[in-house]
């Protein structure tokens, strides 16, 4: 946005990231086992228990969509002295996900995944409105 770093570093005290998913239907959604790729993205390991996930299915109840409702995946990146001397050193994005992560932070793709694994959306859903596609490496 034009300014630098050392400016922003101090004066911003967190950034907030935002987006809408469709929530399952309740009255129809279907458990599936999901496949070897699918298990990658959820950061599922083969060897462990058997987990199931959802499926849009489609019923009277949500007007055959399968879905009914939203729910907000949010990630909130705190900035604390750490992190501001990391931007006001321009810091590559690899230093600050690390430095964020060991603090805790969860991003939108990690948020998403864990709505997927509590049954409340889709695989499909999450990554149609997030990249879920690192997770893969």
């Amino acid at each position: 946005i034009g300014l630098r770093p050392d400016i922003m570093a101090g004066n911003i005290i967190g950034i907030v990231g935002q987006r809408l998913i469709r929530s399952l239907c309740e009255q129809c959604k279907e458990p599936y086992e999901p496949s070897d790729v699918e298990r990658r993205l959820l950061g599922l390991k083969a060897s462990s228990m058997r987990q199931s996930v959802f499926k849009a299915k489609g019923c009277v109840a949500c007007d055959h969509q399968g879905y009914k409702g939203r729910t907000a995946l949010l990630e909130l990146l705190k900035f604390d002295r750490d992190i501001d001397e990391l931007i006001a050193r321009n810091a590559t994005q690899r230093e600050l996900s690390t430095l964020a992560q060991s603090k805790g932070f969860k991003s939108l793709a990690d948020v998403g995944v864990e709505r997927v694994l509590s049954g409340l959306t889709t695989l499909e859903e999450v990554s149609r409105v997030v990249d879920i596609t690192e997770r893969l490496i």
